[in-house]
């Protein structure tokens, strides 16, 4: 068991650590998904609090932990709140809001940190939005009923920076806990 648990964490190419961040970071975005709903009538999905957690965790943690825990935690919400027809294109908008958030924020000050919190939220809105608006079915008016909300859903993202920075400076090391393990012999 030992041996087969090695073996997938290097092929993901994640240490055990980045591994634990990864489904912790799920759970948290799961639930802060999940505990708020506003709904949306005009598509039948919501809003929610979820941006909030995954713009923290992409930016403490990094591009690869923020979109997996972006995009599967948020998924996962869908499929256990009733909302399972959503959860591919939330994975989608979330996990690409979860990347683009960690590889423009991630060690870059609060310049790259704005930049990547307003970028994955224009790339999460106009995922949903084309989204919505084609494979879904409900064109181009059904769509635009969902961007208020969910350009105000983005805008939220902006206290996820505020909690990192918060974070930041009661445990510097934050940054440090995405990055695999290096060892330097003294």
């Amino acid at each position: 068991m030992r041996a087969t648990f090695r073996l997938l964490l290097g092929a993901a190419g994640m240490s055990a650590r980045q591994v634990a961040l990864t489904s912790t970071g799920i759970a948290l975005v799961a639930v802060t998904v999940s505990a708020v709903r506003v709904p949306i009538p005009a598509t039948g999905g919501y809003g929610h609090l979820g941006v909030i957690a995954e713009t923290f965790i992409a930016t403490a943690f990094g591009p690869v932990i923020g979109g997996v825990a972006s995009g599967v935690g948020a998924a996962l919400a869908d499929l256990i709140g009733g909302f399972g027809s959503f959860a591919p294109l939330t994975l989608l908008a979330h996990g690409s809001t979860g990347v683009l958030v960690g590889w423009l924020a991630w060690r870059k000050g609060w310049p790259g940190r704005l930049a990547g919190w307003i970028l994955g939220g224009v790339a999460q809105v106009a995922i949903y939005f084309l989204g919505e608006a084609t494979v879904y079915g409900f064109g181009v008016a059904g769509a635009a009923a969902e961007l208020p909300l969910n350009l105000v859903q983005i805008g939220l993202g902006f206290f996820g920076l505020l909690l990192f920075s918060l974070v930041r400076q009661a445990y510097p090391q934050v940054e440090q806990l995405g990055s695999a393990a290096k060892f330097e012999e003294v």
